[in-house]
């Protein structure tokens, strides 16, 4: 399910967040000093101080999540996955805060007579699963990364 076109889309989307952020520090450093030059130094220090807040308020609401979904893309894209075959036993009703900050579906599924925990993120349409049916999973660690269903329903 995830594809070079989605890793394409979430390259540019940061591209254009890191862009806006470096012409923002950049418009607060410029109008500081002049502030400082023509007015009063200490008004120039407040201005890039509020400058500098609202800057790291970005970062954290809107660059960071970007940030760590790029990552997580990129790493589904270049990296190795494997297939396993599972039951499904339980599915997460809310998306859960998981591992790189992101929002994952919990998926439980028994393989071999074994239950383990797999993440679907809550960011891409996926198709419906069902409980009790048998699914093929592709998987990068415990992230789903496409599935298929081997029984009928």
């Amino acid at each position: 399910m995830y594809r070079q076109e989605d890793f394409d889309g979430i390259k540019k989307q940061f591209t254009r967040i890191m862009t806006l952020m470096v012409a923002g520090l950049i418009f607060f450093i410029v109008i500081s000093i002049v502030i400082a030059n023509k007015i009063e130094n200490w008004a120039g220090m407040i201005f890039l101080l509020v400058g500098i807040c609202v800057e790291i308020f970005v970062w954290g609401v809107y660059t960071a999540p970007i940030f760590s979904y790029y990552r997580f893309i990129r790493d589904l894209v270049t990296g190795k996955t494997r297939e396993i075959e599972g039951l499904v036993k339980g599915i997460g009703a809310d998306p859960v805060y998981k591992d790189n900050k992101l929002y994952f579906y919990e998926i439980n599924i028994e393989e071999d007579g074994v239950e383990r925990m797999l993440l679907l993120d809550d960011q891409k349409e996926w198709p419906q699963i069902d409980i009790n049916r048998l699914y093929r999973f592709e998987i990068h660690e415990n992230f789903i990364t496409n599935f298929t269903p081997l029984t009928e329903h």
